[in-house]
């Protein structure tokens, strides 16, 4: 039954120039569906909206920069984008791109924004000629048999999108991150919102498996078996060095606007997701009583211990260091000699490699430490508390016997800046692996046009990522190691401009010309110059390949 030609998707705080653009698409007989009751930023998607989407032909997002943050808006766009991209149009009212996730946007974006009558006008032939070709309402979204919604899923919507332009076409996507980071609740609001685009979802290996199907892994400690040709895979483990295995999403901390958390409380949760959900869920005292129990060993702790405590045995030696050190981060040296004072005999190249694939320490650059989560729980419920009292006392000998020495590195901006190199790297390195910039374009497969426009997807990207880059972290490549200063205007500057610049114009001249009846696809095989470009399309992805390379070092993510 349709009820509805639009639903406007928008967040609240856009409502006058929604309602702006509502009234335009009413004035030529359309009927809109605009629903103004406030939705609190983390609320899921009511169930009258369900129902009012469920009965309308296309869904209109005013993709403004805090509708990504928003559950409800981004459940909407979702659910219609997976039942159809052609029932889904976008306005972007901001000046640039850079907020618009998923890439997809890109597919169903509206030129412009509507702020003259002109172009409000050309808003509303658009929308209509839209609503015209829907041949049925959206519908409802379907959920995978057997697996049920997270009990509280928070923000992660980039990360959801991420993983989907991933899986899609049978990719394999290598979720990573710490203990309790919120890796398989991921997975689960994945197979809720995305399910229904696989012919089947499996928890765990299965022979079944066949193209078209998504297999979830989950704690993943070695490569799998491999699978058939176009099954995707969905695999979450804690050790970075899988990353290899796929396309890699790391999971950190959740962001400002992903969760409504006192700033004391989201540091002191910091390194562990299910803490922080369960602190903004359960306490509304005063950030300080709320630490106080945290010290005192809260239950709040027992879901994270539950997890923690297995995964430190091996390296409990290593584990009280750095847990006595924190929050200053120390080197393998100084955690040795630290035990050496405490005339404790271990392997520690053992315990740090046991450690690290567990995901219980985290470090760059020859540094490490714990989250301060990890840390309440370790020096709560260390089960050698003698033992641990007495790495503390050798770890306080040595920082006050050696004010600063060099294998010591107390809280300093160079960490803060080698970390924040790491993560762009990081940044900029999914968004190569995500894109046609390093996937193959196979010679009968795909078109040129949406490997041109995901290329100026990511330029955009990055030019976000690179305006968010503390300028320090911006360093040189040098003879023994790669920097971003270097490798980040290579991309922007030469690599990517001159293949567009050339490309980009000669393409659309062809499909302006595209007669009547003939498929996008068709047209394009028919084009004189398609293997010339596709040919320097692969000449690109070499060369975006070797920066790729560079960036897996600074990242901490190998390729190889």
């Amino acid at each position: 039954m349709l009820d509805w030609d639009v639903f406007v998707s928008y967040d609240r705080t856009d409502a006058a120039a929604v309602r702006r653009i509502a009234a335009a698409l009413e004035s030529v007989g359309l009927r809109v569906f605009l629903d103004t009751e406030e939705i609190r930023p983390f609320d899921p998607i009511p169930g009258r909206l369900s129902d009012a989407l469920a009965r309308s032909r296309i869904l209109l997002a005013y993709y403004s920069r805090s509708y990504g943050s928003r559950r409800a808006c981004q459940e909407e766009f979702t659910t219609a984008y997976l039942a159809d991209p052609e029932q889904v149009l976008v306005v972007n009212p901001e000046t640039g791109t850079g907020h618009l996730a998923p890439r997809e946007l890109l597919d169903v974006l509206l030129p412009g924004h509507p702020a003259t009558k002109a172009a409000l006008t050309a808003l509303v032939d658009a929308v209509r000629q839209r609503v015209s070709a829907a041949a049925r309402p959206i519908g409802r979204a379907s959920t995978a048999l057997g697996w049920s919604a997270p009990a509280k899923f928070a923000g992660r919507w980039k990360e959801l999108w991420e993983v989907h332009s991933i899986l899609r076409g049978g990719g394999t996507a290598v979720v990573h991150g710490l203990v309790d980071i919120g890796k398989t609740t991921l997975a689960q609001a994945y197979v809720r919102q995305f399910g229904q685009a696989y012919h089947a979802v499996f928890a765990g290996y299965s022979a079944a498996a066949t193209a078209g199907d998504l297999v979830v892994l989950d704690d993943v400690s070695a490569p799998p078996e491999p699978l058939p040709a176009g099954v995707s895979v969905l695999l979450l483990t804690r050790d970075p060095r899988l990353a290899k295995l796929g396309t890699a999403v790391e999971l950190t901390d959740l962001r400002e606007d992903e969760l409504d958390l006192a700033a004391e409380l989201r540091s002191a949760a910091e390194g562990s997701t299910g803490l922080a959900r369960r602190l903004s869920e359960q306490f509304f005292e005063s950030a300080e009583t709320v630490l106080d129990r945290l010290h005192r060993q809260s239950p709040l702790l027992d879901p994270l211990a539950e997890r923690l405590l297995p995964a430190v045995e091996g390296g409990w030696h290593l584990a009280r260091v750095l847990a006595a050190a924190a929050p200053a981060s120390l080197t393998r040296d100084a955690v040795a000699e630290i035990l050496t004072e405490a005339r404790i005999s271990t392997d520690l190249d053992a315990e740090f490699t046991a450690l690290l694939a567990a995901g219980v320490v985290v470090g760059g650059l020859g540094e490490f430490t714990l989250p301060p989560a990890f840390q309440i729980v370790l020096r709560g419920r260390d089960p050698r508390p003698a033992r641990a009292e007495q790495v503390r006392q050798a770890t306080i000998a040595l920082l006050k016997n050696h004010a600063r020495p060099r294998h010591i590195v107390l809280s300093r901006p160079r960490s803060e800046i080698d970390e924040a190199e790491r993560r762009a790297a990081h940044q900029i390195l999914n968004e190569l692996n995500s894109r046609v910039a390093l996937r193959k374009l196979p010679d009968d497969e795909g078109l040129l046009r949406n490997a041109l426009s995901s290329l100026h997807a990511l330029v955009g990207s990055l030019r976000q990522i690179a305006g968010g880059i503390n300028q320090d972290a911006l360093r040189p490549s040098t003879s023994v190691r790669p920097g971003l200063q270097t490798l980040l205007p290579r991309l922007q500057n030469e690599i990517l401009p001159a293949f567009l610049t050339y490309w980009h114009t000669r393409l659309d001249d062809h499909h302006d010309v595209r007669p009547p009846g003939i498929g996008r696809r068709d047209h394009e095989l028919a084009w004189s110059l398609q293997a010339q470009c596709r040919s320097e399309l692969a000449e690109l992805q070499a060369e975006v390949g070797e920066i790729a390379d560079e960036l897996a070092v600074l990242s901490g993510n190998p390729l190889s």
